[in-house]
């Protein structure tokens, strides 16, 4: 099929630039659930009736269950439980929304999604409340799908060889997001719109409602962007191909059907072998984000407990972080992935590169001038590790699902099966992840607490170094088998 690059390169610049705004509101939330918990906390900390408490003695009795103390484990742990919550619902939410998308179109449930986050800023604003704050967090959960969105998206658009290029895309928005949102959420913290209005707190305007209304205004202005710019992408392919319809005889129709027929069959077991691959890949999905962010949770606690860091110093380490993943992104991935190196061999490298990096940090770096700058080269492993794995597994995955094709040019049938519902089984693949990172932070946070950085960072390398074997071992060295074309006579 013959595709308008023109029309793909202007659909990737629009994906690309709404998913940035997404990651950008969802992100600025993040450095203040620390500040957000202690105020609720002295709000409603004292008041058993309230749901902060109830939430409060089932932290305290998770604590007491893997043997920690103290009120600042409790802030930690409760932070741990919230962020957890937003994950476990989207391993919930996400194959339902990319089933819905297979079925009513990317767009179309897209910008239906983007009303549930816009309510989910709004409860945030006026979430005088702990229960409203938490609901803010589950409606939210339940409704984003912007990023499921773009990775479904760009696998419409984009042919296998250009599959890792594209979603590469994605990463980058990833790291800047996580690199700019986090500051802008801190500014927008220190504006107290109650010292400066206080009447407001009658309509349940809180000392965060700030970061809130911003995050909604960025909502609003990315909802508005793709209406107006966005283009329907689930038959893109499809409508950008140049048909024919070329003459046949008795003879070669009957030759052309008995084909289809075998290409039929044929698809089937295409379609039981991408399922097979699809499940190997979501296991090793959830598997490295289980530990991976575990450890990256952890990590501003290890900096602060060896080093002393300020908020500054997290906020420069972080954006080391986020700023060289972009570059890996940018530079290497979207260069070489498919080209010149395989999927697959970057996901390996990526995987060793994150068990080196959490060897060196839970070793070497320890709280002196030269454990620092055993930190930095720590980190400039993590910083590969997060631009190379997620998005290449994300891409091994796309093409085991739309990656074949079929010999006879005539018959789009098994093509058609083997990515008419990519939209949800990416979703269920997604969804592994988001599982990954619903109890990846608590478990490394217990260790963290309970048997110190030295242990639970040498656990994590090990895990990791374990994981990059069963991954040369158990997932084939192509991804995706492409199949030329036989040329007509």
């Amino acid at each position: 099929m013959v595709q308008d690059q023109t029309a793909v390169n202007k659909a990737l610049r629009t994906i690309f630039t709404a998913l940035l705004i997404d990651i950008l509101a969802f992100t600025i939330i993040l450095p203040l659930f620390p500040r957000i918990l202690n105020y609720y906390h002295t709000t409603d900390g004292t008041d058993e009736s309230s749901f902060y408490y109830a939430g409060l003695v089932l932290v305290r009795r998770f604590r007491d269950a893997i043997g920690g103390s103290g009120s600042r484990l409790d802030i930690v742990l409760f932070g741990g439980f919230i962020g957890s919550l937003f994950s476990l619902l989207q391993f919930v939410a996400s194959p339902f929304i990319g089933a819905l998308s297979d079925r009513y179109g990317r767009r179309n449930i897209l910008l239906l999604s983007m009303i549930g986050n816009a309510l989910s800023m709004l409860l945030w604003i006026f979430s005088k409340s702990f229960f409203l704050f938490v609901l803010s967090r589950v409606v939210g959960g339940l409704t984003e799908g912007n990023v499921q969105m773009s990775i479904a998206m760009i696998s419409d658009i984009t042919t296998p060889e250009t599959r890792s290029r594209g979603l590469a895309l994605v990463g980058i928005a990833f790291s800047l997001g996580f690199t700019v949102g986090p500051p802008i959420g801190a500014y927008f913290a220190s504006i107290d719109l109650l010292e400066k209005l206080p009447f407001l707190a009658q309509y349940g305007i809180n000392s965060f409602s700030s970061p809130a209304i911003f995050a909604l205004f960025l909502i609003i202005i990315e909802t508005a962007y793709m209406a107006a710019a966005l283009p329907e992408t689930l038959h893109f392919k499809k409508s950008g191909a140049t048909t024919s319809s070329p003459k046949v005889n008795e003879k070669s129709a009957a030759t052309l059907a008995a084909i289809t027929t075998a290409d039929t069959a044929a698809s089937k077991k295409q379609i039981a072998s991408a399922e097979s691959r699809l499940n190997l890949l979501a296991l090793f999905h959830f598997l490295f984000l289980f530990f991976f962010s575990g450890m990256e949770f952890t990590l501003t606690f290890l900096t602060y407990d060896r080093f002393g860091f300020t908020n500054a110093q997290q906020g420069k380490y972080l954006a080391f972080l986020g700023v060289l993943s972009a570059l890996v992104q940018g530079g290497y991935v979207r260069r070489f992935a498919h080209k010149k190196v395989t999927e697959k061999a970057i996901v390996v490298q990526g995987m060793a590169s994150c068990a080196i990096g959490l060897f060196i940090i839970g070793v070497f770096a320890r709280g002196n001038e030269t454990g620092q700058i055993w930190l930095w080269i720590g980190a400039a492993f993590l910083a590969f590790t997060s631009g190379t794995v997620v998005t290449t597994l994300t891409s091994l995955a796309s093409l085991a699902i739309s990656g074949k094709k079929i010999v006879n040019e005539h018959d789009e049938t098994a093509a058609k099966n083997l990515s008419a519902n990519q939209g949800k089984m990416l979703g269920k693949f997604r969804s592994m992840g988001q599982l990954g990172r619903s109890m990846g932070p608590l478990a490394a946070c217990s260790t963290y607490w309970v048997l110190g950085s030295p242990v639970s960072y040498g656990t994590g390398s090990a895990a990791i170094a374990v994981l990059t074997v069963a991954m040369i071992i158990a997932v084939p060295d192509s991804g995706v088998a492409i199949t030329k074309k036989t040329k007509k006579e």
